[in-house]
């Protein structure tokens, strides 16, 4: 679970809550005003957030033919495959 902390907070312990982070493996939500503005996350939590983006083919960014089946994604011929 995630610990919320405001802004202000943030700056003042910046230190420690990255150590928290990078060793605890502790997820924290920084407030604006009350309100979720962004995330501190290990650099491992990072890689596997980009790990699973880079392979979502629901993803609009994606070959059509990819959204609908997976894989072939990464493939530079996939439009002369298609036609």
């Amino acid at each position: 679970m995630a610990v919320h902390l405001n802004m202000a907070e943030v700056k003042a312990r910046l230190f420690e809550l990255v150590n928290r982070v990078a060793f605890r493996q502790e997820r924290l939500i920084i407030l604006k005003r009350g309100k979720p503005v962004a995330a501190l996350v290990s650099l491992e939590d990072l890689r596997h957030l980009e790990a699973l983006e880079a392979n979502d083919v629901s993803h609009p960014d994606r070959h059509p033919v990819s959204r609908a089946f997976g894989g072939w994604a990464d493939r530079e011929d996939l439009d002369e495959l298609v036609e």
